[in-house]
């Protein structure tokens, strides 16, 4: 009996570790600081390697006070920026975050990011699970 109990509990955390081994992170980077802002963007490509959706609900670096997901979106002939709470992302499929799109905002950056740095972040899902990466700082010229 105790080992049924333990092997359900096992089983209970198998679905919790399944999204950071679907998930790959590449070409992660950040623009460099621009004088007297506090605020900083960050870029990469996710894909879903898995054979169900994934969410990401939120990322965090220790390098900013927050980080939000953020969207740049078209309405009424003008850019906006939008907080996406949640993004999901279907089985196999790829999104890339760039510059007029969907990016990592940074808010309260604690020390201005330089070229050639590198900078960690932790990407959130809502299963619970996280994947970390480093992000390269590049040059805005």
């Amino acid at each position: 009996m105790h080992w049924v109990k333990t092997s359900t509990l096992i089983l209970a955390f198998i679905p919790l570790l399944a999204t950071a081994a679907e998930v790959e992170i590449s070409n992660a980077w950040l623009k460099e600081s621009i004088p007297g802002s506090e605020n900083g963007a960050g870029y990469f490509t996710i894909s879903n390697t898995g054979t169900k959706t994934i969410t990401v609900v939120g990322a965090n670096t220790d390098a900013s006070r927050a980080v939000e997901v953020h969207q740049h979106i078209l309405r009424d002939g003008m850019m906006r920026m939008r907080r996406v709470p949640e993004l999901n992302i279907e089985a196999g499929k790829t999104i890339v975050f760039q510059p007029g799109g969907y990016h990592l905002m940074l808010f309260g950056v604690k020390k201005a990011f330089k070229p050639g740095d590198q900078v960690e972040f932790e990407l959130h899902f809502s299963d619970g699970d996280s994947v970390s990466f480093d992000a390269e700082v590049k040059t805005i010229r």
